[in-house]
């Protein structure tokens, strides 16, 4: 491992920096929607006067498909930074996955504000898509052209 470690190139920590950001965001809000138990009184009043609030469950529902979405991207996260997946030849497939979750979680929530009329929040979530979907369009270009030059054995 440590001799990976050494093969780390410059232009292979914009990686690091992607895992760690999202390992940040997501590992952060999934740990604050578990610890307290159930669904927040903040949520209740904000989607309380919605259609989510009619679902069987209520708002748990969404609630806990945001909460179980942020936790599985976190997982795909801490996967690739110990897989290495910073390293040019890796195939980074647990990146790929957690930056493709993260957009499918950035559209539920961006759904969720613009439901409420959190247009603010939206547009920012909204802004929080499109960097994700450059750091996919990234990830991908330059694993496509490094599996061509150096294939994973």
């Amino acid at each position: 491992m440590f001799k990976q470690l050494k093969e780390t190139a410059t232009s292979d920590y914009k990686y690091i920096a992607i895992q760690l950001l999202f390992l940040v965001t997501f590992g952060l809000t999934s740990l604050s929607k578990w610890t307290p138990g159930g669904v927040p009184d903040g949520f209740l009043e904000r989607f309380g006067d919605t259609w989510m609030n009619l679902l069987p469950g209520g708002l748990a529902v969404p609630f806990y498909t945001i909460a179980v979405t942020e936790t599985l991207a976190f997982v795909f996260f801490f996967l690739s930074f110990f897989r290495l997946e910073w390293l040019k030849r890796s195939d980074k497939m647990y990146m790929r996955l957690g930056l493709i979750l993260s957009l499918i979680i950035f559209v539920i929530l961006t759904y969720g504000l613009r439901l409420v009329g959190d247009h603010g929040g939206a547009a920012n979530t909204f802004f929080y898509f499109g960097v994700t979907l450059f750091a996919l369009y990234l990830t991908e270009k330059e694993s496509d052209s490094g599996s061509k030059d150096n294939p994973v054995s």
